[in-house]
């Protein structure tokens, strides 16, 4: 019996092994497996309150203030920090550069807001928060607000808190209306960015029907606004002459700096700016005719001919400044440029390599969750393009997604993938994974790590957030 005992104490001692041997081989395929099913650029969102802050915490969502009906939505460049433009608001999300997770500080250190409502810090210049952007030293924050003003913070660039100058010192204002610096070509400006190497903001203002510009100084944060530092339609406002900037809605500057590309959504149309040269006059100069633009149809006898630019809104410039994106919500539609990148001139690819949409309309490649197409971003890598899109359900009128496009890095050519894969929405409508706090979904921002993509949710009045596959 002893015999036994041990025999089959030593079968056991000699079978431990093989077993854990095989269980470290199974666990070791199953990574595998699971790491080949995740292509990068995937999209998963977290669970509940851990994959969206919102205002009063509906969603399901982490609950937050100041985040009504959010517009915009941008990351630090340190990733410690997640900014958001809404209505009447900037807030402030803290983000663990690890996880990716994100949460908002209680009351006034989590918001400013005009007029300190909703629990915030007062603030000035912020009557309609449309755009938001962190300059690229993480010192300050610059918000577009529809009250024809640009509004001005400092950033503490450790914890990620944001404060005001008093008066003038904090925002520029069309005419100096706030109270704000004098400024001009600032009708109801609907979007910011900043030059690489933080001299100048650049702004889109939709009724000046211009981009106007702002130094910078890069010790301080503050702007001001040159004589004639704008760009319009025609050359009104006292600035200089330009075409195909009527209703502009957005502008971004290439990463070399040397650009900037203006969507203009009465234009159907994107408009190329040159910024050479311009650190000590502040002047922007448009290449005439149809070197200064592309619009739908080449409508207005001025731009080069292109397809699915009917009401475009986003813009955004590939980390390599070979390609630029522009999302349309008419055309339901994300439209792809390839840029020189020596001249920054842009022409748009025939056909279906030209754009992806909805059902394929508009000569485009047959694609899914980009009704209402409004915000784009490229992920850092440069292998993904990220669409939010407002579109509707036939009968809830809640619908909002987050489409996700692959990007060939050689090429800048765009294709989505097939089934769920390809994008994200409110209760998995599309057909799409399902997800939440994306109602009526307009922006959306990549972290510079890579690691998250965030999503500003008008109707969710929320910021959902998402882990992405490197």
């Amino acid at each position: 019996m002893g015999e036994t005992y041990r025999s089959g104490q030593s079968v056991n001692r000699l079978a431990r092994p093989k077993v854990i041997a095989l269980a470290l081989a199974t666990s070791a395929l199953l990574l595998v497996t699971a790491t080949a099913l995740a292509a990068t650029g995937d999209l998963t969102q977290p669970a509940g309150t851990a994959g969206c802050v919102s205002e009063d915490g509906t969603g399901p969502c982490a609950d937050g203030h100041g985040l009504i009906f959010p517009f915009s939505v941008a990351v630090s460049p340190d990733g410690k920090s997640v900014y958001v433009a809404g209505a009447g608001a900037v807030a402030r999300l803290n983000r663990n550069p690890t996880t990716g997770a994100i949460s908002q500080p209680a009351g006034a250190a989590g918001c400013v807001s005009e007029d300190d409502h909703s629990d915030c810090a007062d603030g000035h210049g912020l009557g309609a928060p449309m755009a938001v952007v962190v300059s690229p030293d993480g010192k300050s924050v610059y918000v577009a607000s529809l009250d024809d003003a640009v509004a001005r913070f400092n950033r503490n660039t450790t914890t990620g808190a944001i404060s005001q100058p008093a008066g003038s010192a904090g925002c520029v204002s069309d005419e100096g209306a706030g109270p704000c610096a004098n400024g001009h070509a600032l009708d109801a400006p609907s979007s910011v960015a900043v030059s690489p190497d933080g001299k100048a903001v650049y702004v889109a203002s939709q009724f000046s029907d211009a981009v106007a510009r702002l130094d910078r100084n890069t010790t301080t944060g503050a702007i001001s606004q040159p004589g004639g530092g704008c760009i319009s339609e025609s050359g009104a406002g006292g600035c200089a002459d330009g075409h195909a900037l009527n209703g502009a809605a957005r502008v971004e500057v290439s990463p070399d700096g040397k650009n900037a590309y203006a969507t203009s959504y009465v234009s159907d149309a994107l408009a190329r700016l040159n910024l050479n040269g311009n650190a000590n006059n502040g002047v922007i100069s448009q290449p005439a005719g149809t070197a200064g633009c592309v619009s739908r149809t080449g409508s207005g006898g001025h731009c080069a001919d292109g397809h699915a630019l009917n009401d475009p809104f986003g813009v955004e410039v590939s980390p390599d400044g070979k390609s630029v994106y522009v999302a349309s919500s008419s055309s339901d539609a994300v439209s792809r440029f390839n840029r020189n990148t020596t001249a920054g001139a842009i022409s748009q690819p025939a056909g279906t390599a030209g754009c992806v949409s909805e059902t394929g309309a508009g000569t485009c490649t047959d694609g899914r969750a980009l009704d209402g197409a409004g915000g784009v971003a490229v992920s850092p890598d440069g292998k993904s393009v990220y669409v939010a899109s407002g579109g509707f359900t036939p009968d809830t009128y809640e619908g909002g997604a987050l489409a996700r496009l692959n990007r060939s890095t050689t090429t800048g050519a765009i294709t989505q993938p097939a089934g769920t894969a390809g994008c994200v929405s409110e209760n998995g409508f599309g057909p799409c994974a399902n997800g939440h706090g994306l109602g009526t979904a307009q922006w959306v921002a990549v972290s510079p790590d890579g690691g998250n993509v965030y999503v500003a949710s008008a109707g969710s009045s929320a910021v959902a957030r998402f882990n992405r596959a490197p």
